[in-house]
């Protein structure tokens, strides 16, 4: 990819955008406040107003975040990776604040930070600064040796914590990062097979099964049209092999609470009051909704405190419960205008950096978008990933604010010559 200059435009600020993100933010206090409200605490000590303060925290870094240069942002990326690596090693031995067996935040006193938060935007940074200067290929093995080990020293210190959700937000940003450097769909298709065949191979069904010969068929076919080294062949067609008869070892290092997490998905009834009573709960909630919802603050499974986390990981089922399927539809547009607006930057400039800034904060958003959702409604393991805007959440409405304040940035600055 090369690096280019941006394009003139007529206009400056995108006050669309900025609407959306005053909407979704709107709608996630109103969540918030609906799933927690209680007259027996006091209003400065409520989770929906801390979220308020959060959120004219965030609106302020990401404002100001606009006039940063973008030549800043590339000079300050490896810094800020040093510091993110840093503060994961701290957490990791000295962490303050242990919830659920995973020790994740650094206890400030007025703040509770999670370092693993911050690496996502460090690593955003620092892999869109490389891949722009230094591209991919995957007949050249050595492009990747560098990428690689940016990528596998944050995702390892991320995954001991353990923090299995947040780093599979690593692997997205990295695979749709390679994806703009120069890989193929062909390519990627290549890359992630060998974790598909852990996935087909694990279960002992014989549909499990046929997809996973399924799945070799289409590696050899992928791998014949795509002209590879044999050297790169036997490689991608031996790692296929291997993780399907290495999935019971992959299983074997998964945590406890992990392998829970997935028993339940697989099966909810099989331990309806233990594991599977969020899945059975959420899905209950947003079921009962129907077209229009029971109405604000009218929950029954949320009130009743029925749902757990709900203002947390199920706050999409809160949603669902009180404001039926058009409440839910309506978020979901606004999700999808976020995400087509900020991506549009990207036909505002040719730099490669901008683009994979652009389009690597977008599969942040839609990472954690798509695997809350899914996990609200039963259709993937339960996880402790929010909802972009609408969780409660303190580091994590501080990480969109600093995503935003990057896309207000690329888009500001591509209406002018740099």
């Amino acid at each position: 990819m090369s690096s280019g200059k941006f394009v003139e435009h007529s206009f400056k600020f995108d006050w669309f955008f900025i609407l959306l993100v005053l909407a979704l933010m709107a709608c996630g206090v109103t969540l918030v406040y609906s799933a927690t409200v209680s007259d027996e605490i006091p209003v400065f000590d409520t989770f929906w107003f801390k979220q308020i303060v959060y959120f004219l925290c965030g609106l302020g870094i990401a404002f100001a975040l606009i006039f940063v240069r973008v030549d800043w942002l590339k000079r300050i990326a490896f810094p800020l990776y040093a510091v993110s690596l840093v503060l994961l090693v701290v957490v990791l031995f000295f962490a303050g604040d242990v919830v659920k067996g995973a020790g994740r935040w650094i206890d400030l006193g007025v703040f509770k930070l999670q370092p693993s938060e911050f690496a996502k935007i460090a690593y955003l940074l620092v892999i869109s600064h490389w891949l722009s200067k230094h591209p991919v290929d995957l007949t050249k093995l050595k492009t990747f040796a560098v990428p690689f080990v940016l990528f596998i020293v944050p995702f390892a210190l991320v995954l001991k914590q353990p923090d299995l959700s947040t780093a599979l937000v690593f692997i997205a940003v990295t695979m749709v990062a390679f994806f703009f450097a120069g890989l193929t769909v062909a390519d990627m298709f290549l890359i992630v097979s060998p974790v598909c065949s852990v996935l087909f191979s694990h279960s002992q069904s014989i549909e499990y099964e046929v997809l996973w010969g399924l799945l070799i068929c289409a590696v050899v076919f992928t791998l014949v049209r795509r002209h590879l080294p044999k050297y790169l062949n036997a490689i991608f067609l031996f790692a296929n092999i291997l993780a399907g008869y290495a999935s019971s070892m992959v299983w074997n290092m998964l945590e406890p609470h992990q392998q829970k997490r997935v028993n339940t998905f697989l099966d909810p009834m099989s331990d309806p009051l233990g594991d599977g009573y969020q899945v059975l709960q959420s899905m209950t909630a947003i079921g009962s909704g129907g077209l229009q919802g029971k109405g604000f603050g009218n929950g029954t499974q949320t009130n009743l405190a029925f749902l757990p986390e709900e203002h947390t990981d199920f706050i999409f089922s809160v949603l669902g419960e009180q404001f039926g399927f058009a409440g839910c539809a309506f978020v979901l547009v606004l999700y999808a205008l976020f995400l087509w607006r900020a991506s549009s930057i990207c036909k505002l400039t040719s730099d490669s950096f901008v683009t994979l800034m652009v389009m690597g904060a977008s599969t942040v958003f839609l990472f954690h978008i798509l695997v809350n959702i899914a996990m609200t409604i039963g259709l993937m393991p339960v996880t402790g990933l929010p909802l972009p805007f609408l969780s409660y959440g303190g580091s994590f409405a501080l990480t969109c604010s600093v995503l935003v304040g990057f896309l207000f940035c690329l888009r500001y600055q591509s209406t002018r010559r740099l």
